[in-house]
């Protein structure tokens, strides 16, 4: 079930499996740029980091930190240059979690249910201990009813991160991050506006050039990508609740029909009517 090599290689055997699955990631493996997929994400590390940005919160990364993160957030983990940076990525559809649910203990809610949930855990050496036996666990399960122990162990996890996490704190940015906390809180929050380039200088007095650069130094990617990605992550989410291609278009900014399907389909890996019938809500 171990993965080693990438991200992108957990997040496409756990789309191919329908279940789930983990990798372990150290210092050889560059961190992505700010993305989303298509399943949710459990992200623990094992070594301290400079931040990690989910939907425009910026983080500390703590030794034992765990983040959880769902198929519509944008994020991005920052290492710190030099020094080891140690973590498992574990990749869960999101349909195959519930199927693990009860009536009265639905696994899927720390990813949704921000008001509950803190998408930062941290956790004691106890608390870390018995993760990594659970990861353990994961890892060489085999033979006869290995399912049903990879499936026991999985389910003790998201126990684990559920009774571990605490009501979200304020997570208060670095001074030096501030802009870009804001930039990225305006941005999440005006999706079907014009955000420009122009019209985002003029909003928080910067030079193009500055903002450029400040985008990309923090986010490592463009500010024009990172809106498309919120725009297509916003927009799967609509879909997901019933609304039509054509509504979609128009309530994520997008302008041009055959630019959203094609960007969509690059993002996405299907088109969105294909997308919505999938990933529908019962």
């Amino acid at each position: 079930m171990e993965l080693k090599g990438c991200c992108i290689s957990s997040e496409l055997a756990c789309e191919e499996s329908g279940r789930f699955s983990i990798a372990y990631l150290n210092k050889s493996v560059t961190p992505q740029p700010l993305h989303t997929q298509n399943n949710l994400e459990i992200y623990y590390g094992l070594s301290k980091g400079k931040y990690f940005i989910i939907d425009g919160v910026i983080y500390p990364v703590e030794k034992y930190d765990i983040f959880i993160i769902n198929q519509f957030e944008a994020h991005r983990v920052e290492a710190i240059e030099g020094e080891p940076h140690e973590r498992y990525i574990l990749s869960i559809m999101p349909e195959f979690l519930k199927s693990l649910s009860s009536p009265y203990t639905v696994l899927t809610e720390c990813f949704y249910n921000k008001s509950k949930y803190s998408s930062r855990i941290s956790l004691s050496k106890t608390q870390h201990n018995k993760m990594m036996e659970l990861i353990d666990k994961l890892i060489t399960s085999g033979g006869f009813g290995s399912d049903l122990m990879e499936n026991a162990a999985l389910t003790e996890i998201i126990l684990l991160i559920m009774n571990a996490s605490e009501s979200p704190s304020a997570d208060t940015p670095p001074s030096d991050n501030k802009y870009i906390a804001d930039i990225l809180n305006y941005i999440n929050d005006s999706l079907d506006e014009d955000l420009s380039l122009d019209n985002l200088a003029e909003k928080f007095h910067l030079s193009k050039g500055y903002l450029c650069r400040l985008f990309k130094e923090h986010t490592n990617t463009t500010i024009h990508e990172y809106i498309c990605e919120k725009r297509i992550s916003k927009a799967k989410l609509l879909l997901t609740t019933g609304y039509t291609v054509q509504e979609t278009l128009s309530m994520t900014g997008f302008n041009d029909y055959a630019n959203f399907i094609r960007r969509f389909k690059e993002k996405v890996g299907m088109s969105p009517k294909k997308y919505a019938t999938q990933y529908m809500d019962s």
